[in-house]
């Protein structure tokens, strides 16, 4: 015979066991939404990927105008961003130029999106740059420095002293920068007012934000006995933003930089 207290707790201990049934079913189901969930997720960024393959190299097609107005800008290995060409260092004959027209001027088509969004923030911000040259093949560049040689002999230096005089502002042809399509000189409207860039609103704008574009100004007058120029303030180098970033923040010309980086590399 049962006692009525004994079906009470009998019917307790069933309820119970009942509810936990539910409660596992209940997380079983959610565990296998999350799953289909996941896995529907997990095949849609495979997807993507298949159809969107990342880090595709810039050239004029590879990056759309939405693209470049989103910030979204190239990035290059140093075997191209820190090509260094001076009075001792020739062009690599393997540098591969590609040449596009921005402004008027011929640049390498890989350092337009930095170029142009640098000169859009500082038009943005009031500050009218205006890009004045780019890249010079190796035959023009030899004929600026016949001429700057000429000059100078026809003002009394000798054919050395005149040849010493015109690397160290124009630079033969295959030992200056503008034949990598990475160095460009600028100017502005205040610039015709008094001939000195370097005193200009637009200067000090460069000056300050360059490097957060990939530019560096190129022969700093602090510099000179390293790059083997004279001071010029109208003359930025691309070097890529990383690279720009550390050479502020070690006091480096590109010389000097390109040296350290060779060095820390095994």
């Amino acid at each position: 015979m049962r006692r009525r207290g004994e079906k009470v707790v009998k019917g307790k201990i069933k309820w119970h066991r009942a509810s936990q049934v539910r409660k596992i079913k209940i997380t079983m189901s959610v565990i296998a939404v999350i799953l289909c969930i996941s896995v529907a997720a997990g095949a849609l960024l495979v997807w993507i990927q298949l159809k969107q393959p990342s880090k595709v190299p810039y050239n004029s097609t590879s990056l759309n105008s939405t693209e470049i107005e989103n910030d979204i800008l190239p990035e290059y290995d140093n075997s191209f961003n820190l090509a260094v060409v001076n009075a001792s260092n020739k062009i690599n004959p393997d540098f591969k130029v590609q040449l596009e027209d921005y402004e008027g001027v011929k640049v390498d088509t890989r350092i337009i999106p930095a170029l142009n969004k640098m000169m859009n923030d500082a038009a943005s911000e009031g500050y009218k740059l205006k890009l004045i040259s780019g890249y010079i093949s190796i035959e023009e560049q030899d004929k600026l420095f016949s001429q700057e040689v000429q000059k100078l002999i026809s003002s009394g230096s000798t054919q050395v002293r005149a040849e010493n005089q015109a690397q160290t502002t124009i630079g033969k042809g295959g030992y200056n920068e503008k034949q990598t399509g990475m160095a460009v000189e600028f100017t502005s409207e205040k610039t015709a007012e008094n001939g000195d860039f370097s005193s200009t609103d637009e200067y000090r704008w460069l000056q300050k934000n360059c490097v957060n574009y990939g530019f560096v100004l190129r022969y700093p007058e602090t510099k000179i006995s390293v790059t083997g120029r004279n001071f010029n303030p109208r003359y930025f180098r691309y070097v890529g933003k990383d690279n720009a970033v550390k050479m502020r923040s070690f006091s480096m010309c590109l010389e000097e930089y390109a040296t350290y980086i060779r060095q820390q590399t095994p």
